[in-house]
């Protein structure tokens, strides 16, 4: 197809913005029919929740745009020289069951920041890891529904980055719903802040065996705990009673364990045995690092 430029220079990628968002900027600027530049750039134009994976047309975009290709490849979820299950996504290793772009989730203040700073606002990759209900630079909470139509906020039908895709509704000036932070969610938000400084910082408080972990694995960790705690109800008062400060001390983990399954077992020796099996049973369900880890810890207590 032909395209029209009406520039020169490189169209800029904003700090930590997806490959979704960009491609979509980018041909809304170079074109008068954005669908066009779309289905060149990944086969069908409805196809831009994908972009973030279709690292294979980084060079085409690279000419599109000219930017530079190491600069716009932060753009794109990663594979990495790791196990085949890891995926880089910035400066965070991953894998594919913590990504989520079944839906466009935005933060409406990171949204009207952007607007304040006369800077076009974009979809920050970070705003596709399924665990985030918070956006991590502000503390912001995440909407996936437009606050006017109603309507789930997707890419298939998104022709902004800062608009609702059904009604046209500016989505910087959204209003987001009350929703109360867990310590899981400040753990994610300083898990994955755009400040290095925040990030290390909240490492240093984890179990030393843990301060290195991929982040993908510290979040899999955490959920395999909140899973062996549902096992016993009667041991916790809340589904979140386990949170980051239970991976914060060396042996709490292990702690945590042995204090549930010898609440269940309640002295009868058959009851402990079948406590931990339901554990071993929950703990193998995990991604194999997580799940190699704990099941390590509970065999070392038997």
């Amino acid at each position: 197809m032909m395209i029209e430029t009406r520039w020169t220079d490189s169209f800029p990628l904003m700090n930590g913005e997806s490959a979704s968002s960009f491609s979509l900027r980018l041909a809304n600027f170079l074109t008068v029919r954005p669908e066009g530049f779309l289905k060149s750039a990944f086969g069908d134009p409805r196809s831009l929740a994908h972009a973030v994976h279709r690292h294979d047309r980084l060079e085409f975009l690279s000419d599109a745009s000219g930017l530079d290709p190491v600069a716009l490849s932060r753009a794109f979820v990663l594979p990495t020289d790791g196990s085949s299950r890891e995926l880089a996504v910035l400066d965070f290793t991953l894998s594919e069951n913590h990504l989520d772009q079944s839906v466009r989730r935005v933060s409406p203040l990171a949204l009207s920041l952007d607007v304040a700073a006369s800077t076009p606002p974009y979809h920050r990759i970070t705003w596709c890891l399924r665990d985030l209900r918070f956006d991590p630079a502000t503390n912001a909470p995440l909407i996936s529904a437009c606050d006017h139509c109603g309507r789930a906020l997707t890419w298939e039908t998104c022709s902004d980055p800062g608009t609702c895709g059904r009604c046209g509704r500016p989505l910087w000036r959204a209003a987001a719903p009350h929703v109360p932070m867990t310590q899981f969610d400040l753990f994610l938000c300083d898990l994955f802040h755009p400040n290095a400084a925040v990030r290390w910082d909240r490492r240093t408080k984890l179990a030393s065996p843990l301060r290195n972990w991929p982040e993908g694995d510290l979040i899999d960790l955490l959920r395999a705990l909140q899973r062996v705690q549902r096992l016993f109800p009667s041991a916790h008062s809340t589904d979140d009673a386990v949170g980051p400060s239970v991976i914060e001390a060396d042996g709490s983990i292990s702690e945590m364990l042995n204090q549930n399954i010898k609440a269940a077992g309640s002295g009868s020796s058959t009851a402990v045995t079948v406590a931990a099996a339901a554990t071993m049973a929950v703990l193998k369900e995990s991604p194999r690092p997580v799940a190699e880890f704990l099941t390590s810890l509970l065999v070392s207590r038997t």
